[in-house]
Protein backbone atom coordinates (compact mmCIF):
# COMPACT_ATOMS: atom_id res chain seq x y z
CA UNK A 1 0.00 0.00 0.00
CA UNK A 2 1.23 3.50 -0.83
CA UNK A 3 0.24 6.91 0.48
CA UNK A 4 0.23 10.06 -1.67
CA UNK A 5 0.14 13.41 0.16
CA UNK A 6 -0.44 16.81 -1.40
CA UNK A 7 -0.54 19.40 1.38
CA UNK A 8 0.92 22.37 -0.53
CA UNK A 9 -2.41 23.65 -1.83
CA UNK A 10 -5.53 25.13 -0.25
CA UNK A 11 -7.22 21.76 -0.74
CA UNK A 12 -5.15 18.88 0.57
CA UNK A 13 -5.38 15.50 -1.14
CA UNK A 14 -4.57 12.17 0.49
CA UNK A 15 -4.62 9.03 -1.65
CA UNK A 16 -4.05 5.37 -0.90
CA UNK A 17 -2.99 3.33 -3.92
CA UNK A 18 -1.84 -0.24 -4.40
CA UNK A 19 1.24 -1.80 -5.99
CA UNK A 20 -0.50 -1.70 -9.39
CA UNK A 21 -0.82 2.09 -8.92
CA UNK A 22 -4.59 1.90 -8.71
CA UNK A 23 -6.24 4.48 -6.47
CA UNK A 24 -8.20 2.75 -3.71
CA UNK A 25 -9.16 5.69 -1.48
CA UNK A 26 -8.94 9.43 -1.99
CA UNK A 27 -9.86 12.28 0.33
CA UNK A 28 -9.85 16.00 -0.44
CA UNK A 29 -9.68 18.27 2.59
CA UNK A 30 -10.37 21.99 2.49
CA UNK A 31 -7.81 23.87 4.55
CA UNK A 32 -8.58 27.21 6.12
CA UNK A 33 -5.44 29.27 6.58
CA UNK A 34 -2.11 27.68 7.48
CA UNK A 35 -3.07 24.40 9.07
CA UNK A 36 0.03 22.42 8.13
CA UNK A 37 0.52 21.59 11.82
CA UNK A 38 -2.53 19.29 11.51
CA UNK A 39 -0.95 17.12 8.81
CA UNK A 40 -0.02 14.12 10.97
CA UNK A 41 -3.43 14.15 12.66
CA UNK A 42 -5.12 14.36 9.23
CA UNK A 43 -3.08 11.41 7.92
CA UNK A 44 -3.87 9.41 11.08
CA UNK A 45 -7.61 9.92 10.60
CA UNK A 46 -7.42 9.11 6.87
CA UNK A 47 -5.58 5.83 7.51
CA UNK A 48 -7.93 4.92 10.36
CA UNK A 49 -11.00 5.61 8.18
CA UNK A 50 -9.61 3.16 5.61
CA UNK A 51 -8.49 0.53 8.14
CA UNK A 52 -4.82 0.96 7.19
CA UNK A 53 -1.89 0.99 9.61
CA UNK A 54 1.33 2.87 9.02
CA UNK A 55 3.09 -0.50 8.93
CA UNK A 56 0.95 -1.44 5.88
CA UNK A 57 2.56 1.35 3.85
CA UNK A 58 5.45 0.67 1.49
CA UNK A 59 5.95 4.16 0.06
CA UNK A 60 5.15 7.72 1.02
CA UNK A 61 4.83 10.09 -1.93
CA UNK A 62 4.77 13.73 -0.91
CA UNK A 63 4.46 17.01 -2.75
CA UNK A 64 7.07 18.92 -0.76
CA UNK A 65 7.25 22.36 -2.41
CA UNK A 66 6.60 25.14 -3.14
CA UNK A 67 4.50 26.50 -0.29
CA UNK A 68 5.07 28.86 2.57
CA UNK A 69 8.37 28.55 4.43
CA UNK A 70 6.59 27.27 7.56
CA UNK A 71 4.29 25.01 5.56
CA UNK A 72 7.15 23.32 3.69
CA UNK A 73 9.15 22.81 6.89
CA UNK A 74 6.13 21.37 8.68
CA UNK A 75 5.28 18.97 5.84
CA UNK A 76 8.87 17.73 5.59
CA UNK A 77 9.15 17.34 9.37
CA UNK A 78 5.85 15.40 9.53
CA UNK A 79 6.81 13.01 6.71
CA UNK A 80 10.34 12.49 8.00
CA UNK A 81 8.96 11.78 11.49
CA UNK A 82 6.48 9.22 10.16
CA UNK A 83 9.21 7.56 8.12
CA UNK A 84 11.65 7.55 11.04
CA UNK A 85 9.14 5.24 12.75
CA UNK A 86 7.95 3.06 9.84
CA UNK A 87 11.28 2.99 7.94
CA UNK A 88 9.87 2.83 4.40
CA UNK A 89 10.64 4.88 1.27
CA UNK A 90 9.79 8.50 0.51
CA UNK A 91 9.33 9.93 -2.97
CA UNK A 92 9.32 13.73 -3.19
CA UNK A 93 7.73 15.59 -6.08
CA UNK A 94 6.95 19.26 -6.60
CA UNK A 95 3.71 21.06 -7.39
CA UNK A 96 4.82 21.81 -10.96
CA UNK A 97 5.00 18.06 -11.65
CA UNK A 98 1.24 17.78 -11.08
CA UNK A 99 0.38 19.37 -14.43
CA UNK A 100 1.52 18.50 -17.96
CA UNK A 101 0.70 21.83 -19.59
CA UNK A 102 1.95 25.37 -19.05
CA UNK A 103 1.91 28.08 -17.80
CA UNK A 104 1.58 26.86 -14.22
CA UNK A 105 0.95 29.37 -11.45
CA UNK A 106 1.19 28.66 -7.73
CA UNK A 107 0.25 31.10 -5.02
CA UNK A 108 3.24 32.05 -2.94
CA UNK A 109 1.77 34.61 -0.58
CA UNK A 110 -0.83 37.35 -0.66
CA UNK A 111 1.70 39.51 -2.49
CA UNK A 112 3.28 37.22 -5.05
CA UNK A 113 3.12 34.08 -7.17
CA UNK A 114 5.37 31.28 -8.36
CA UNK A 115 5.14 31.12 -12.15
CA UNK A 116 6.58 28.61 -14.61
CA UNK A 117 5.79 29.61 -18.19
CA UNK A 118 7.30 26.60 -19.99
CA UNK A 119 8.72 23.24 -18.94
CA UNK A 120 12.28 24.39 -19.66
CA UNK A 121 11.86 27.68 -17.72
CA UNK A 122 13.00 28.29 -14.18
CA UNK A 123 10.33 29.08 -11.64
CA UNK A 124 9.91 32.84 -11.26
CA UNK A 125 8.62 34.75 -8.25
CA UNK A 126 6.32 37.45 -9.55
CA UNK A 127 4.50 40.11 -7.55
CA UNK A 128 0.75 40.10 -8.21
CA UNK A 129 0.87 43.64 -9.65
CA UNK A 130 3.83 42.79 -11.91
CA UNK A 131 2.08 39.66 -13.11
CA UNK A 132 -0.89 41.71 -14.22
CA UNK A 133 1.46 44.03 -16.16
CA UNK A 134 3.18 41.14 -17.98
CA UNK A 135 0.07 39.06 -18.43
CA UNK A 136 -0.52 40.21 -22.00
CA UNK A 137 2.83 39.13 -23.46
CA UNK A 138 5.64 37.42 -21.64
CA UNK A 139 9.17 37.07 -23.08
CA UNK A 140 8.66 33.28 -23.07
CA UNK A 141 6.03 33.69 -25.76
CA UNK A 142 3.19 32.94 -23.36
CA UNK A 143 0.19 35.13 -24.00
CA UNK A 144 -2.69 35.23 -21.57
CA UNK A 145 -4.84 37.82 -23.24
CA UNK A 146 -6.26 35.75 -26.07
CA UNK A 147 -9.57 33.97 -26.12
CA UNK A 148 -9.20 30.41 -24.88
CA UNK A 149 -6.02 31.12 -22.89
CA UNK A 150 -5.49 28.65 -20.05
CA UNK A 151 -3.38 28.62 -16.92
CA UNK A 152 -2.87 25.76 -14.52
CA UNK A 153 -3.26 26.99 -10.98
CA UNK A 154 -3.88 25.60 -7.53
CA UNK A 155 -6.76 27.99 -6.83
CA UNK A 156 -8.83 30.65 -8.48
CA UNK A 157 -7.71 34.22 -8.08
CA UNK A 158 -9.39 37.41 -9.18
CA UNK A 159 -6.18 38.95 -10.58
CA UNK A 160 -6.65 37.07 -13.85
CA UNK A 161 -8.62 38.28 -16.84
CA UNK A 162 -12.07 36.80 -17.31
CA UNK A 163 -10.89 35.59 -20.73
CA UNK A 164 -8.45 33.16 -19.12
CA UNK A 165 -9.55 29.67 -18.16
CA UNK A 166 -8.07 28.61 -14.83
CA UNK A 167 -7.57 24.86 -14.65
CA UNK A 168 -7.10 23.65 -11.10
CA UNK A 169 -8.17 20.01 -11.41
CA UNK A 170 -5.21 17.69 -11.01
CA UNK A 171 -5.34 14.28 -12.71
CA UNK A 172 -4.14 12.20 -9.77
CA UNK A 173 -4.72 8.94 -11.65
CA UNK A 174 -2.16 9.99 -14.25
CA UNK A 175 0.27 11.32 -11.63
CA UNK A 176 0.18 8.08 -9.68
CA UNK A 177 0.51 5.90 -12.80
CA UNK A 178 3.69 7.82 -13.72
CA UNK A 179 5.32 7.90 -10.29
CA UNK A 180 8.82 6.50 -10.19
CA UNK A 181 9.41 5.53 -6.58
CA UNK A 182 12.53 6.85 -4.88
CA UNK A 183 14.17 5.22 -1.90
CA UNK A 184 14.69 8.32 0.23
CA UNK A 185 14.65 7.78 3.97
CA UNK A 186 14.53 11.53 4.59
CA UNK A 187 13.57 14.49 2.45
CA UNK A 188 14.82 18.05 2.65
CA UNK A 189 12.69 21.19 2.59
CA UNK A 190 13.13 23.00 -0.71
CA UNK A 191 12.62 26.75 -1.00
CA UNK A 192 12.38 29.00 -4.00
CA UNK A 193 12.53 32.21 -2.01
CA UNK A 194 14.06 33.17 1.31
CA UNK A 195 11.79 33.09 4.33
CA UNK A 196 10.30 36.36 5.53
CA UNK A 197 11.28 35.95 9.16
CA UNK A 198 12.35 38.70 11.49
Amino acid sequence: MNLFINAVTQNWTLILFNTNKKILFQKNIEILGNESSKLIETIDVFLWENNIKYSDLDNLVVVNWPWSFTGVRTIVLAINTINFIIKKNITAINFFDLFENYPIIKSSSRRDLFVKYKKSDKIEIVKNDDFIKTIIHHPSGASFNTKGSKVYWDLSNNILSERIEVISKIDYNKIIKNIIFQKNKLIEPLYIKKPNIS
